[in-house]
């Protein structure tokens, strides 16, 4: 096969590939709502951006939004890379909910006694920090967090959307 057949294949697998992704699928993935800010969480329901919207709801002593990318193990300790998220919610229709990226991603590690919560179907389960170095989501990767002094979270709950 010559190169010109070749990078013209590459570069026809490209466009299809992009044509798929902004209008093959119905359903709107939280990772394409962050960069996208026309997209919302619930499949099926893209909005434009006339629509109105307002802050989400954070919980009592909860302060922040994060999308969590990824947990590990350093030196014993379990260490997040979080992306902290704003978040709005469509006032006419409350499922219909879009995070944004607020800043880099960083690191966070755990203070002693932190309490971690997650969705198991639609209930809450406590779970210890280091659950989520080998366990998979089965909601969305969106929290709201404290954090101490230290800059170390102390609570952090997954958020239901349906």
């Amino acid at each position: 096969m010559n190169h010109r057949y070749a990078s013209a294949l590459v570069v026809l697998a490209s466009a299809a590939a992009l044509l798929v992704a902004e209008c093959g699928s119905s359903s709107a993935s939280p990772r394409l709502a962050a960069s996208n800010p026309t997209v919302s969480t619930k499949a099926g329901s893209a909005r434009t951006t006339s629509t109105a919207w307002k802050p989400c709801h954070l919980p009592a002593g909860y302060k922040h939004f994060f999308k969590l990318d990824s947990a590990k193990k350093v030196h014993g300790k379990t260490v997040v890379r979080v992306t902290p998220q704003t978040c709005k919610v469509n006032t006419e229709n409350d499922e219909d909910v879009v995070y944004t990226p607020s800043g880099a991603a960083r690191s966070l590690g755990f203070a002693s006694g932190a309490s971690v919560k997650v969705l198991r179907d639609t209930t809450t389960v406590k779970v210890a920090p280091k659950w989520l170095v080998n366990h998979e989501l089965t909601n969305t990767p969106y929290f709201h967090y404290r954090v101490n002094g230290q800059n170390q979270i102390t609570a952090m709950q997954e958020i239901y959307h349906p």
